[in-house]
């Protein structure tokens, strides 16, 4: 699987879980692309980089 490919498929689980929690596409896009340049450059796995994007995904609920 490309990186391109593996993006898509998380954005489109992340994108679900956004539905569920009523937060827009462009906060999820957002949230994805600052945390993923902050745990490339900290070297953080996919599993932990993905966790990171539920809980800022969740902190955003709570400004809202």
């Amino acid at each position: 699987m490309t990186d391109a490919e593996r993006s898509a498929a998380e954005m489109r689980g992340l994108l679900g879980f956004a539905r569920g929690l009523g937060l827009d596409e462009g906060t999820v896009r957002q949230i994805y692309e600052t945390v993923g340049e902050e745990a490339d450059e900290a070297g953080i796995g996919d599993d932990d980089r993905m966790a990171e994007v539920r809980k800022w995904m969740l902190a955003a609920l709570r400004i809202e």
